[in-house]
């Protein structure tokens, strides 16, 4: 299909410049080693043809690697910088195994390990430097050529016009968007496949246009231009959708979490390592805190309340109690709310600056909670928001979190539900590791204090 030639073009030229890039790197740890005095020489100096002369094994070892890892596999997502480099460092940890392995077992000759430490730390810089040389090269070139397919839209409705705006958008895609028409312009799609005007054709129905697919696909039916459906799963209640392929048959998953297997790797790395030091740096503020709450009313120092999470799995939240022990005995399960007299003094103040929620801490180390997410929600409540609000149980595809999107932008407390969800289901589609920095580093200028926290 022409929308993927030139992905594939970019692949292949993708792997000729990593190739390139580990070969010079081995070649320049070489001259690191034994021709400057970076690193002293003890055992004497090694001939530079030993060295070059495992280029092939290098090449060989790195080309098998990471075409067998999927780094040049066929996609047309858009990738995200980070994405990119956590594939790279993790297939050249694996072919640099593969070669010091093959290279042991192959020579006799014992080769520095002080040239392998150099290679290996300066190559994921190289290859990263690569890719971005690939990215730059392919926009000049973009610039320049006249070899861009010609594509039309055929559609209404939001799903087709985000389909419009993503083809001028895209320059990896190498399309130029032609037109954009409705189902109601039928025939001057035919008219215009049978003179041969069109490489690609985006069929983007909206709801009502699905009742006319028929009628497409007759239109449709003997044109040699690449046809592309895409199915209107822009509502609220879904996240964005992704295809799989169940044996025979391919499958649209509705309301998948964007977060695949490395992303929750690295997402429960950084919980772990941002939790251990947010306790080891609160400290002295939890051991005053938990005296406050200790002296301030009889009860306990800590509260443990039952909220929901991953996968609608629920645990109990912990929280520095700042509320009479007997608060929800005749009331039952409600809300706080402004000068509510079942808040103690030194609860108010805990929950106007979030200091309660430091325990939460804890949660995340037991791998109940995330440091970010949509915050957890108690079962009672979930039940009534659940019937009422469109795409609310989305937010439990992901652990919940001590501080979110929403906290950041303000809604959090007695404030829209709507907002927040939208907040919610937006960090959960848009999730990235810089993005849980970002909002770890906003947290304290924006979502500590609020009026609407009580």
């Amino acid at each position: 299909m022409r929308i993927h030639k030139h992905a594939q073009l970019l692949n292949v030229f993708r792997g000729a410049i990593d190739l390139v890039a580990v070969s010079l790197c081995w070649l320049l740890a070489y001259g690191i080693r034994f021709k400057t005095d970076l690193i002293e020489l003890t055992k004497g100096t090694d001939t530079f043809f030993r060295y070059s002369s495992l280029l092939p094994a290098l090449v060989l070892s790195y080309g098998l690697v990471f075409v067998a890892l999927g780094v040049y596999r066929r996609s047309l997502d858009r990738r995200r910088v980070w994405e990119e480099a956590f594939d790279l460092s993790r297939a050249h940890l694996m072919a640099f195994v593969v070669f010091v392995t093959s290279i042991y077992f192959i020579f006799d000759h014992r080769f520095s390990r002080a040239t392998m430490a150099v290679f290996f730390v300066m190559s994921p810089f190289a290859l990263a430097f690569g890719r971005s040389l690939v990215r730059k090269l392919n926009r000049w070139y973009l610039r320049h050529t006249q070899s861009r397919g010609r594509a039309v839209v055929v559609g209404s409705g939001p799903v087709a016009e985000r389909m419009a705006r993503m083809i001028r958008e895209r320059d990896d895609w190498a399309l130029t968007l032609d037109s954009h028409l409705d189902i109601a312009h039928l025939p001057e799609v035919r008219t215009r496949l049978n003179a041969g005007d069109v490489d690609v054709v985006f069929l983007a129905p909206s709801a009502v246009e699905t009742t006319k697919l028929h009628t497409i696909y007759e239109v449709l039916g003997n044109t040699l231009a690449d046809v592309f459906v895409i199915p209107d799963f822009e509502a609220p209640e879904f996240l964005a959708p992704r295809v799989m392929q169940l044996d025979s048959l391919p499958a649209i998953i509705l309301n998948g979490s964007s977060l695949d297997s490395y992303g929750r790797i690295l997402k429960r790395v950084f919980d772990v390592v941002f939790s251990l030091l947010a306790l080891f740096v609160l400290s002295p503020v939890f051991a005053l805190c938990s005296l406050a709450v200790r002296l301030s009313s009889p009860g306990p120092v800590f509260y443990k309340q039952e909220r929901m999470g991953l996968d609608g799995k629920t645990f109990n939240c912990l929280k520095f109690r700042g509320m009479r022990v007997d608060a929800e005995t005749h009331s039952g399960p409600v809300w706080a709310s402004k000068d509510d007299n079942r808040v103690t003094a030194i609860g108010a103040f805990l929950r106007k600056t979030s200091l309660d929620e430091i325990p939460q801490f804890w949660n995340v180390l037991r791998g109940e909670m995330s440091v970010v997410g949509p915050r957890p929600e108690r079962p009672f409540f979930v039940d009534q928001f659940r019937h009422n609000m469109p795409g609310y149980m989305l937010r439990h595809k992901v652990k919940a979190g001590i501080t979110g999107w929403a906290q950041i932008n303000g809604w959090r407390g007695n404030t829209s539900l709507e907002k927040r969800i939208e907040c919610d289901l937006w960090y959960i589609q848009n999730w990235s590791l810089w993005l849980d920095f970002k909002i770890c580093a906003l947290t304290p200028l924006k979502g500590f204090i609020h009026p609407n926290a009580y």
